[in-house]
């Protein structure tokens, strides 16, 4: 009971007046929904591909099969425009980038000719180094195909090359079972990514509180009252906690239900990782101001401590990308695991197959909320 008091003290310190409850709750939420809401949205613009197929042969259309399977281009095939059109169109920024698959491409990537499409772009970005990419892969299967639909004479079979097409539009797979990689799944994991680490600067907040009373001395006054050590630890963490979940609360509703934010998890998911989460850099900020004597020492070690784990830990690239050494000093990061989590679950996993990283989640914040509450005590000099 004396912990609760102690909780809903903190939440009343926190956003107990109109002021406090926009200022430090509803105003942080609300720009970081905003934020994600409209980063996600510009993700999610497709590039505009405008395609001239002049060749009418099995490869052309086979080509321009392959590209609408990419989700992430908007194709417009056109019939009627001539090269020279096409090539106006992306000088006038009609279209993305255009694509000009020749007269002949068929016939000739069956004699054995290899015949490239044609891409026009303005300038070179990733999305149009991935489109130059994709092209040259499709044209290199393409060519295969071509090798082997000929017969022993060098001629092209038309029944083979039919055959082989159909086979490659349902290709024989065989399920297999791969460990799964940070970001890979997961669509947009630059901004759940974001939202980690807002969240973690988000308890510096309602942790600096607890800083300030170590500061005035309205701690030691609270140890001398017949209350338990863990007692005053729970309910301070306690607070920091419901003050965090209703931050997370608001910022997924209005991401969400407002800015039709769609990274491939449903509401109930996302919030229940990022619970998991937000008890385990609650650990971590705790842990920290236990070694700083004021505020403003702690906002700063926090800066130096939340932003290279967050590189480390995936919110800003995959893990799966970075060295090997670096991979290992990620497993000691909360935001690894909860990336983790959250690709298990987009990619279709069982809940049990999310209990380990969960678990592990529970683990580095009892260790360091642990610590916290010991080092986070009236005894530690405050000036």
């Amino acid at each position: 009971m004396a912990s609760w008091h102690i909780a809903l003290h903190l939440i009343k310190r926190t956003m107990g007046s109109r002021r406090g409850m926009i200022m430090n709750v509803l105003l942080p939420a609300v720009i970081l929904a905003a934020i994600t809401g409209l980063l996600s949205g510009m993700d999610r613009e497709k590039a505009t591909i405008l395609i001239v197929n002049a060749d009418g042969g099995a490869f052309g259309r086979e080509l321009i099969a392959a590209l609408q399977k990419e989700y992430s281009f908007e194709l417009d095939v056109n019939q009627t425009l001539s090269e020279e059109e096409l090539k106006r169109a992306v000088l006038e920024r009609q279209t993305d980038a255009a694509i000009y698959i020749p007269e002949d491409y068929t016939r000739s990537m069956l004699n054995g000719t290899s015949v490239q499409p044609i891409l026009y772009r303005m300038d070179e970005q990733l999305w149009n180094a991935s489109l130059a990419a994709t092209l040259n892969a499709e044209a290199s299967r393409l060519a295969t195909t071509g090798g082997l639909a000929r017969t022993d004479a060098g001629e092209p079979d038309a029944a083979l090359l039919e055959a082989l097409l159909t086979a490659q539009e349902k290709p024989a797979v065989t399920p297999v079972r791969a460990g799964m990689q940070t970001g890979e799944i997961i669509s947009n994991p630059l901004m759940l990514g974001l939202i980690l680490m807002f969240l973690m600067l988000l308890l510096n907040q309602t942790i600096g509180f607890i800083m300030e009373d170590r500061e005035n001395r309205t701690m030691a006054r609270m140890y001398t009252a017949p209350l338990r050590s863990l007692d005053i630890a729970l309910g301070n963490f306690a607070g920091s906690v419901m003050i965090g979940t209703l931050q997370m609360a608001i910022l997924l509703g209005i991401s969400y239900f407002v800015f039709d934010f769609a990274p491939a998890l449903s509401f109930g998911e996302l919030l229940l990782v990022l619970e998991f989460f937000l008890l385990a850099a609650l650990g971590v900020v705790s842990a920290v101001a236990g070694a700083v004597r004021n505020r403003s020492q702690l906002a700063q070690l926090n800066l130096l401590i939340i932003m290279p784990t967050c590189m480390i830990g995936g919110c800003f690239f995959p893990t799966s990308l970075m060295p090997e050494a670096i991979q290992k000093l990620a497993n000691f990061t909360p935001q690894k695991w909860a990336l983790q989590a959250l690709d298990l679950l987009a990619g279709g996993e069982p809940p049990s197959e999310v209990l380990m990283p969960l678990a592990i989640l529970l683990l580095i914040a009892a260790l360091l909320l642990a610590f916290g509450a010991v080092v986070l005590r009236p005894s530690q000099p405050s000036k």
